[in-house]
This record gives C-alpha cells, sequence and structure tokens, in this order.
C-alpha cells in the first residue's frame, strides 16, 4: 500500500468519527448511551492518529510547540470572527433558532444546568477544541498533504470535514436549515483559517488560540438560548 492509499484510508477513519459520534450520541436520544457513544469516539480520535503516527508513520511524538510565531494573527483573527459571530447571531441567528428543541436536545446529556452546562463549556473550550486542532488541523491537514500538497485544496479538505459533523450537530440541535447553512459557512471560513494557521505556523496550539476564543462566543450563545 502506497503513501496517498494509507492517507485516504486515515482520512476516513478518522475524518468520520466525529460525525459518526454525533449520530450515536444525539441521534440516539438516550443520555447514557449517547454520553458512552460520545466517550468512545473521543478516544478513537485521541488514540487512532497517535497509534498510526507511531506505527505506520513511524514517527516521533511532538508537543507541537509554536516556535514559529502567530500568536498575534491568531489573537487577532480570534477577535474579527468572535465580532462577526456576535452580529450574525443578533441580526440573523436569533430568530431562526426553536429554543424548546434546543434545551429537549440537551436535557438528557443534563446541560439545561447551569453548573454541567458551564463545566461542559469549560471543557469544550479547554479540552475538546485541543482534541479537534489535533484531529483536523495537525492529522487530517498532514495526510491531506500526502494527497494534495500544502496548498488550498488540503485547507479546504479539513475544513470540510470539520464542518460535516457540526451540520448534524447543529440539525439535532434544532436550528433551522437556513440558520444551520449560515452557520457551516461560518464554520467553514473557521476551519479554514484554522487550518491556513497550522499550515503556515506548523502549531496546534496556534489555530487553538482562535478557535477557543470563537467557542467562547458560541457557548455565551448557548447559555442566552438554555437559562436567558
Amino acid at each position: 500500500m502506497n503513501a496517498k492509499q494509507q492517507a485516504i484510508i486515515a482520512l476516513v477513519l478518522v475524518g468520520l468519527a466525529p460525525t459518526a459520534s454525533i449520530f450515536a450520541s444525539f441521534g440516539s436520544g438516550n443520555g447514557l448511551a449517547g454520553q458512552l457513544a460520545w466517550f468512545a469516539s473521543k478516544l478513537w480520535m485521541l488514540g487512532l492518529p497517535m497509534l498510526w503516527h507511531l506505527s505506520i508513520d513511524k514517527k516521533a511524538m511532538s508537543w507541537s510547540k509554536p516556535t514559529q510565531g502567530g500568536v498575534a494573527v491568531a489573537t487577532g483573527m480570534g477577535l474579527v470572527f468572535s465580532i462577526v459571530m456576535v452580529l450574525a447571531w443578533l441580526l440573523i441567528g436569533e430568530s431562526r433558532v426553536d429554543k424548546d428543541e434546543f434545551r429537549a436536545t440537551l436535557e438528557p446529556f443534563g446541560l439545561t444546568v447551569a453548573s454541567t452546562y458551564i463545566a461542559g463549556a469549560i471543557f469544550w473550550t479547554v479540552g475538546n477544541s485541543v482534541l479537534e486542532e489535533y484531529v483536523f488541523r495537525w492529522f487530517l491537514v498532514e495526510k491531506g498533504e500526502v494527497l494534495f500538497g500544502p496548498g488550498w485544496a488540503t485547507i479546504s479538505l479539513s475544513a470540510g470535514i470539520f464542518v460535516l459533523h457540526h451540520f448534524f450537530a447543529l440539525w439535532f440541535l434544532g436550528f433551522s436549515l437556513s440558520a444551520n447553512l449560515l452557520a457551516c459557512s461560518g464554520l467553514f471560513i473557521g476551519g479554514a483559517a484554522f487550518s491556513w494557521l497550522y499550515v503556515r505556523y506548523r502549531s496546534i496550539w496556534i489555530p487553538y488560540i482562535t478557535h477557543a476564543m470563537c467557542d467562547v462566543v458560541v457557548f455565551g450563545v448557548g447559555y442566552i438560548l438554555i437559562f436567558g
């Protein structure tokens, strides 16, 4: 099996895991089963890229230290995205989300309790976003580069896979099709920006800065939807 064939298999096995997780968790309608499916998917997303990197690519582990700069660029990008997201929500998105369906979808997972929601928001912003950068920016970008090189084709591929599971998550959360497509357009732009930051600076911690800032806005909006 050549390197391109291996890259395609890696992209499928890792890239589709988040989408499968959404259907297994939100789609099940069962809190415990959904939580177990979600947890299993996270183990898969963490473990398989690491195993692939060590056993198949035969490369050493790295903490992806940001040695080429990029902190100021990522912070500035995060501020711009955050402002745009807030304005888009206020002007367009707020009237297109079914708040009752949103709450009903989250209730089996305990996320309609304020303390649980805040704890979850902290986990997603501090932990899950790092995992997503590890998967979507490091692993999937580098596998995409085997197929297409370090250009916009790879960046678009990573961003498209990043959007896929978000589309289904927003669908289950009660977003109208128009609101979902609007959000996914923003997610694609964001995912492409995160991937560009990784390609430019070769550290997952640089796009994570931008990603985390956007997550703060997302969970702020979610808090207003549930408790506001």
